[in-house]
């Protein structure tokens, strides 16, 4: 019985741990898209400037 709630206090908190990860791995994507974006309007932007 004790070996049951060891394994599964050990899964959910496995479990947790990986969302979590999942988490942080988002929001990291989220912001890399964003700051490629921004980066990419910006280089435009000085393209236009210079040639005009």
């Amino acid at each position: 019985m004790k070996l049951h709630l060891v394994l599964l206090a050990a899964l959910i908190g496995a479990t947790a741990y990986i969302l979590w990860l999942q988490r942080q791995l988002q929001t990291a994507r989220l912001r890399g898209d964003m700051y490629h974006n921004i980066a990419t309007r910006l280089d435009h932007r000085v393209i236009e400037l210079t040639t005009t």
